[in-house]
């Protein structure tokens, strides 16, 4: 499942999946230095902190920084047009939180139970390719030498089992007065395969990953064993999912909790115990969808929750879309019932997301450099194409121009063979040489792909004179 890195970014490629945040200039290098670190001392004798040092670190996309005492972060995204990186905070190899970090700012990160401060991060600089950053950290060794890390509630904690290649882990929950159990078992480098996807892509192809199929399918089917055991009939299953996924330790006992901007696959969510909103709810849908119930992701402000499709006689709120009424899941561990929307939500627009079968959903990116004579400029591309869908996109075409401001009008244009298929996860490269314009001319740079099963994606540069 590994994928083509990407090239540099001249263009965001707007996806319908849509984040929280916001942004700020960026000031970013030209040139890509090798890994380093360094430390440079900035404390003085009448300093009220001693020994105190700024460490600075230069790091490229998936690359891990071992801090101190069992800390790590990990760079997940890099996004330069908007100023941010993504880090995976971590804790003796493992994840334990996720931090948006934008360029010029400084930012505290606690420990795994949020007690203590153990270091401070700041974000110098994005360079250039959008594949590198500059990083400073300090540390924090008055606090984090001396951390006791408590144990949390053993009633809600999993059983944990770690191996060479692989981690077992038990779960208990309870419905209508009765102790259910299922076991999932994670492969470790699975995990580390999963953080190098993009999140950059629809919600639904987050619940119906093919890559998540066999690991689903161990869940539901220990699901449906256990209610059959229990003498449950089939329409309990989804009431039995939803507490299993309600119960989930690190899943936020706030309905208002929000997204923290780094949606998971199913497979990470469980990996972790758990997540915010957002992922406990793509995690419940990926579950009763596998199972053959209707489902949908609602979205609401700053919220998401689940819809199952249900009958006119079933007690409680829904939301009709298009004819079908799917009833509100509350995917938060606070006990919420069928039906039952939390009030701050109550008179609320809310987007209805029915969970389909798998479709292919293409991004692009593209990266060039021209050169000119007398009379024209000569443009050449390296594009990237990429299915980040949950399908393989078939018959795929690349149509390249240079666009004249005349709507409609082209000074140059190219396009490719056809590509007849390009997997889940896989990335097409295709290089373009010679497109001109001649001198003094405004154009800007437009990429149209299409193929038989996948609509139009369209990016496209900023204006610019040759």
């Amino acid at each position: 499942m590994q994928k083509s890195k990407l090239i540099s970014v001249l263009v965001i490629v707007f996806l319908s999946l849509s984040f929280l945040g916001c942004t700020e200039e960026v000031n970013s290098n030209g040139e890509i230095p090798e890994e380093q670190t360094s430390a440079d001392n900035v404390s003085t004798p009448d300093s009220p902190e001693t020994d105190v040092n700024v460490y600075n670190a230069t790091l490229k996309k998936t690359a891990i920084l071992d801090i101190d005492n069992g800390y790590s972060l990990k760079v997940l995204e890099i996004n330069r047009k908007e100023g941010y990186s993504i880090l995976s905070l971590r804790k003796d190899g493992y994840e334990y939180g996720t931090k948006k970090i934008f360029v010029g700012r400084s930012y505290d990160v606690w420990d795994p139970e949020k007690q203590f401060i153990v270091y401070s991060i700041k974000l110098e600089s994005i360079y250039d390719n959008s594949f590198v950053i500059d990083l400073s950290y300090t540390l924090k060794p008055e606090i984090y030498l001396y951390v006791d890390f408590p144990d949390r509630d053993s009633e809600r904690k999993p059983t944990v089992k770690i191996e060479k290649d692989s981690i077992t882990r038990n779960y208990v929950w309870e419905y209508d007065d009765r102790q259910f159990q299922l076991q999932a078992r994670y492969d470790k480098e699975a995990y580390e395969l999963y953080s190098q996807r993009t999140r950059y892509r629809h919600w639904v192809h987050f619940v119906n990953d093919p890559y998540d199929d066999a690991f689903i399918s161990q869940i539901t089917l220990q699901m449906e064993n256990l209610a059959e055991e229990a003498d449950y009939g089939r329409e309990e299953i989804p009431y039995i999912t939803m507490l299993f996924v309600q119960s989930l330790p690190y899943v936020s006992d706030s309905v208002s909790a929000g997204y923290d901007e780094y949606p998971r696959f199913p497979f990470e969510t469980m990996y972790h115990g758990g997540g915010d909103c957002e992922d406990s709810s793509i995690l419940l849908a990926a579950l009763l969808y596998d199972m053959g119930y209707g489902v949908s992701l609602i979205e609401l402000p700053g919220h998401m929750a689940v819809g199952v499709k249900g009958s006119d006689d079933l007690p409680g709120s829904y939301y009709d879309y298009s004819g079908v009424k799917y009833f509100y899941l509350e995917t938060t561990n606070s006990g919420w019932e069928v039906g039952r929307i939390p009030t701050v939500y109550r008179n609320s627009d809310a987007r209805i997301i029915p969970i389909t079968d798998g479709y292919p959903e293409i991004a692009v990116d593209f990266a060039g450099s021209g050169r000119h004579d007398s009379r024209f400029s000569y443009i050449d591309l390296d594009i990237e194409v990429e299915n980040v869908g949950s399908a393989k996109a078939e018959d795929v075409i690349i149509y390249t121009g240079l666009e004249a401001t005349q709507k409609g009008m082209v000074w140059d244009q190219v396009a490719s063979d056809q590509i007849p298929e390009i997997d889940v996860e896989e990335a097409v490269s295709y290089e373009i040489s010679n497109l001109k314009v001649p001198v003094g001319e405004t154009y800007r740079i437009g990429i149209r792909v299409v193929g038989s099963n996948t609509g139009v994606e369209y990016v496209y540069s900023d204006w610019h004179v040759s």
